[in-house]
């Protein structure tokens, strides 16, 4: 397997392990008190910190060099995740793959989605010590 796969899985598994402890927050807590999007606005902060945090090392352990490769495991990462998510909707809502793509042309969705993109480009910008 090559380290841009690797790297990818780590990344993913980290983004959706910090995701899955937060969501319940945001599902049970925020959205009942602040709606959809604000909860958004405030999850996504926090998951991207994460993530900014989290990819340099990641991609300092694989050794994946700065340029393109680091954007390939971005979107590696990026089909992994989306993987996951739609799973997760299915188990966890009852979601078909309808009702899932439906959901990104809400508003709420629309922000996913580019956070979504953000995640993917992230291991590209980051500095790695």
């Amino acid at each position: 397997m090559s380290g841009e796969w690797k790297g990818a899985i780590v990344y993913v598994l980290a983004a959706f392990g910090v995701g899955f402890l937060l969501g319940p927050l945001r599902e049970f807590v925020l959205i009942p008190r602040i709606g959809r999007i604000v909860a958004l606005l405030v999850e996504l902060p926090l998951m991207l910190g994460f993530c900014w945090w989290i990819a340099p090392r990641i991609l300092r352990r694989c050794m994946i060099p700065p340029g393109p490769a680091r954007l390939r495991m971005g979107f590696a990462a990026l089909s992994l995740l989306l993987t996951l998510e739609f799973f997760t909707g299915v188990v966890l809502r009852g979601w078909t793959l309808r009702a899932w793509v439906a959901d990104f042309a809400t508003p709420p969705g629309l922000v996913t989605l580019l956070a979504y993109l953000v995640f993917a480009v992230l291991p590209r910008w980051v500095r790695t010590p």
